[in-house]
């Protein structure tokens, strides 16, 4: 078995707080893998590392959407938790609390845990148009079963109609037109090569993209992962 989905969730921020809590439907299983992608919605704002309820959770940043300014960035952790099962996640956050964000939460299965980074990671920085991809040309190659997450998100007050990446699943698509969150987060698992994921808005905006590719464990059944990630596209 390669990476499998065992639940997601998805947590759009409304309230004023220096703590974002999100919590799974069900407890999650020691040894899995935890995805964190967390959308900064106020700037001049620091988030800490994300806690777990109960157990042990210290995962790695595996890319941060830079833009040159805060409140455009959308951060994304991951690591494994084990022992004593939870449902619940949180990020403190320094410079005073933070009144908009998001979350998109997965616990996966399957992940290989025994490297770091798991995969390819970048981000890029585009300017005001209304279509891209998700990830530069010439893109990535992913192996049937491995999983990559990717993120869109701009700085403006809502980008129109989105067409979600193409050959990507949609988990958070949230076109604020009253405030600066909009954000997609979406994954896919489904093999190809140089995949870039193209995307158009509706509405003329600067969009800032990130992605990372977590790779299944070995003998996962999606076949080899060695070399299958040479080529990243960074902006």
């Amino acid at each position: 078995m390669g990476i499998a989905v065992v639940q997601q969730k998805s947590q759009l921020i409304t309230s004023a707080t220096a703590t974002h809590t999100v919590t799974f439907a069900s407890n999650v299983t020691p040894g899995n893998w935890i995805v964190i992608v967390w959308r900064q919605g106020t700037d001049n704002r620091t988030p800490g590392t994300p806690t777990a309820g109960a157990g042990s959770f210290s995962p790695t940043l595996d890319f941060t959407t830079n833009s040159g300014n805060t409140v455009n960035r959308v951060y994304c952790w991951s690591g494994q938790h084990t022992g004593t099962a939870t449902a619940t996640f949180q990020i403190a956050i320094s410079g005073g609390s933070t009144s908009i964000g998001g979350f998109q939460i997965y616990e996966l299965s399957g992940v290989d845990v025994s490297g770091t980074p798991r995969g390819g990671s970048a981000t890029q920085s585009l300017s005001a148009g209304t279509s891209g991809n998700l990830i530069a040309s010439p893109g990535i190659d992913l192996t049937a079963d491995d999983f990559v997450v990717g993120v869109l998100a701009e700085s403006k007050a809502g980008w129109g109609t989105l067409t979600a990446p193409a050959g990507f699943t949609t988990r958070l698509n949230n076109n604020s037109s009253g405030a600066v969150i909009s954000t997609w987060v979406g994954d896919r698992t489904t093999s190809g090569t140089g995949i870039t994921g193209a995307w158009t808005i509706t509405s003329s905006r600067a969009v800032f993209t990130g992605y990372q590719v977590y790779l299944q464990a070995p003998g996962g059944g999606g076949g080899s992962t060695a070399g299958n990630l040479l080529t990243l596209g960074v902006g």
